[in-house]
């Protein structure tokens, strides 16, 4: 098991509270289209002042960042005295409504780093998987969160579940991109589940990513061209 991947966390009462004034603003631009959830309702949110990433996100990001021995190294040991260090930002920020029945299938994050927080869980795992298409099963999933990853060497990937309760509102799970994740469709329930999502890039300050653009889109064009002349003598 490797529960080394995420960083698993509560808020405090003050976290909550600008999280919920956060998704209680009208007239939110819906994200829906852009995510995988198979659910009612995503909508954009928004981090005033950046409080949430400056109180929060910040110190988390550089937790699990400077785990990696690589970017300790790198940014710590062998920069040079003067040179900034990388900032990280959250470039996407929302809120997800799943009515029963709805789900989240399998999927990853852009972005360097994401997190979940649990808002509003309205079901208790233990009556879920004691629903009748989960007793009986060897795998009772229902209403769960579950982390899905592959190991070096390994055929197999690695699921771990966490079973989820009125008792994780303002849990928050911290994890890389890149590890899959899925969250499981509730029963029997009217209420919303409510969990908030974000993304997380790092910018480098002594990087040009104008330069880097300009120059990637130069590579582009050079290679249309030299498309458009292959056609050309095919003809």
């Amino acid at each position: 098991m490797q529960r080394d991947l995420w960083i698993d966390i509560r808020l405090n009462k003050e976290h909550i509270d600008f999280l919920n004034e956060a998704i209680s603003k009208e007239n939110k631009k819906s994200l829906s289209e852009h995510l995988a959830g198979n659910i009612s309702k995503s909508e954009i949110i928004e981090d005033k002042d950046n409080w949430f990433l400056k109180s929060v996100v910040k110190e988390l990001s550089e937790r699990l960042f400077y785990r990696d021995w690589d970017n300790f190294s790198k940014y710590h040991i062998e920069v040079e005295v003067g040179v900034p260090l990388p900032e990280f930002k959250m470039n996407r920020f929302w809120v997800n409504y799943q009515k029963k029945h709805e789900f989240n299938p399998i999927h990853d994050h852009n972005g360097l780093f994401s997190f979940v927080v649990f808002m509003k869980i309205p079901t208790h795992w233990k009556d879920q998987h004691a629903l009748p298409i989960s007793v009986n099963s060897n795998a009772p999933v229902a209403s769960d969160f579950a982390f899905v990853w592959s190991e070096k060497d390994k055929e197999s990937c690695t699921p771990y579940n966490i079973p989820l309760s009125s008792e994780d509102e303002g849990r928050m799970l911290f994890f890389p991109g890149w590890l899959q994740h899925m969250v499981y469709p509730f029963y029997e329930c009217e209420e919303e589940r409510i969990t908030i999502s974000g993304n997380i890039i790092i910018e480098d300050p002594n990087v040009n990513y104008y330069e880097e653009k300009k120059n990637m889109l130069k590579m582009m064009e050079y290679d249309v061209q030299q498309a458009k002349d292959e056609l050309k003598q095919m003809k």
